[in-house]
């Protein structure tokens, strides 16, 4: 039996596991992209999944001819009839436009499929209003029977405002809509179209598991309360940017019924005018209403908040939120001594992440009994900031005694002692990141360091290495020391301003070590 003649059911499968609607990652689409070529069978079966999530493969990209095709294959799917109507409402040069589009021969294109009708996931962005993107790529995207010489700035905008609409009007069963990048008022106006129950009773976010959120000034309508009225309740993430409707926000929290993973953040880039205290309040109120997810949230990040303003009655429903597995605290501030009861419940933590760029707001005694209390769980722990000397040397301490079970470690400045300690005991290690500080002990340290990395240790990532501390015989040294005593280290990352010549990668392949050099200005 060949490839071709498959079950349909065996095929789905195979296709399932190559789809991935992480934002970040672009295999996918390559991988089934090939499929569709294989066969017209294998076509039929893999385009569904091609399409399921079309836009996120474009998340972090700038807009290239690849878009531009998917925004023209989209548009195939509307019937002609309705951009002719679109074409005639256009003021501007109508009647060249209408003599060309009834004298020409070019007839419209048929798809073959139904694409829309594949779509699970919506992202709405500012680049589909954007005017002069779009003019610029009109010989891409636009229809093949719209002369590409006289559509204009508006005519461009209209089609893709019509194609936004009848997205949200044929696509079925939204999984993941996501609205971030998207800062116009039209957005409340996708929502209520997508909401809209059909004959059957259900509208296309019935089925939402995925909603990515963030405030406006200039959105003036409350989103929130469309969608609890519309009771969709079945979300399993949910991210959102600014508290503007709080109370909507946290009546939709209580609204779910298995959220496990919700992610809360400043509006940093639209700062709204209000009263300090009544913000802080309004922040109180959502960390109330998690609560009402305590036996299904897992996974909480929180960024750009401030912590020193919470409540008891904020802190203890933190505190019966006893499923928590990761814990995530980016540009965070205020996270002082009062929170400790807080970490004292993280019994069941996996992962912990405190990440900063300025001087870091967090008390130690805060880390340490989170360090205490995760003790027999935690396995990856990231704590990342700008260490002066050796501060907060109890942290480090703690690490070597409560972390043995530790797989991942990221840390700011680390000394010696310190990282012997930490190598002595956390014998599970397969993941080191770290900061070297630039001076002469590490020097002297360094080429005697291979002897004392754990065994399972794959990979040290060296960061801020703005100057090299360690020349190609003392990297020859470490290397040594870790093939001598059976470690069984593959890779070593460099990031850093410092230069690196041929032959410390020389040095490396010699070892049989993958070094990589990641050059920041």
């Amino acid at each position: 039996m060949t490839a071709s003649f498959l079950l349909s059911e065996c095929l789905e499968n195979i296709f399932s596991n190559l789809l991935d609607k992480n934002i970040c990652n672009n295999k996918s689409i390559k991988d089934l992209y090939s499929c569709t070529l294989v066969s017209r069978y294998w076509c039929r079966i893999s385009t569904p999944f091609l399409y399921e999530y079309p836009f996120h493969h474009f998340y972090y990209k700038y807009p290239d001819d690849a878009y531009f095709k998917l925004i023209r294959t989209l548009l195939s799917c509307i019937p002609k009839s309705e951009i002719e109507q679109i074409i005639s409402s256009n003021t501007s040069n109508i009647q060249k436009l209408l003599s060309y589009f009834f004298r020409s021969n070019i007839k419209s294109y048929k798809p073959t499929f139904n694409y829309i009708s594949f779509i699970r996931g919506l992202i709405f962005n500012d680049l589909l209003g954007s005017e002069l993107l779009l003019f610029c790529h009109r010989k891409i995207w636009l229809p093949p029977y719209i002369s590409k010489n006289q559509a204009q700035f508006q005519l461009s905008v209209t089609i893709i405002d019509h194609l936004l609409k009848f997205l949200c009007k044929h696509c079925n069963n939204i999984t993941v809509l996501d609205t971030t990048k998207n800062k116009g008022n039209n957005i409340f106006n996708m929502i209520e179209l997508l909401t809209y129950k059909g004959s059957n009773g259900r509208s296309k976010l019935n089925d939402l598991k995925e909603l990515y959120y963030a405030d406006s000034v200039v959105h003036k309508k409350d989103i929130y309360l469309t969608l609890s009225n519309n009771n969709i309740c079945n979300l399993t993430l949910l991210y959102n940017e600014g508290f503007s409707f709080i109370n909507s926000l946290s009546q939709f929290i209580s609204l779910q019924k298995k959220l496990k993973h919700i992610i809360l953040s400043e509006n940093l880039y639209e700062p709204i005018i209000y009263d300090t205290n009544q913000h802080y309040s309004n922040k109180n109120t959502v960390f109330n209403s998690l609560s009402t997810q305590s036996k299904s949230l897992q996974t909480l990040e929180f960024k750009y908040l401030l912590f020193s303003s919470i409540n008891q009655d904020a802190l203890n429903s933190l505190r019966l939120l006893e499923n928590i597995r990761e814990l995530k605290l980016y540009e965070c501030m205020g996270v002082n001594d009062k929170l400790i009861p807080w970490a004292k419940s993280l019994t069941k933590l996996e992962v912990f992440e405190f990440v900063t760029y300025h001087s870091p707001s967090i008390s130690e005694e805060f880390l340490i009994q989170l360090i205490q209390s995760s003790s027999n769980t935690l396995i990856k722990l990231i704590v990342n900031y700008g260490r002066r000397e050796r501060q907060r040397t109890q942290l480090f301490k703690q690490i070597p005694t409560y972390l043995k079970s530790l797989v991942h470690l990221d840390l700011p400045k680390t000394y010696p002692d310190e990282l012997i300690s930490i190598f002595g005991s956390c014998t599970k290690l397969i993941y080191l990141g770290i900061i070297l500080p630039d001076f002469k002990l590490w020097i002297i340290t360094f080429k005697n360091l291979g002897k004392f990395i754990p065994k399972n240790l794959q990979k040290i990532r060296f960061n801020g290495m703005n100057n090299s501390i360690f020349n190609c015989n003392e990297l020859k040294s470490f290397l040594e020391g870790c093939v001598n005593n059976g470690k069984n280290l593959k890779y070593l990352e460099i990031i850093g301003k410092c230069e690196l010549d041929k032959k410390y990668f020389d040095i490396a392949e010699e070892f049989g070590i993958i070094l990589n050099h990641v050059h920041i200005n």
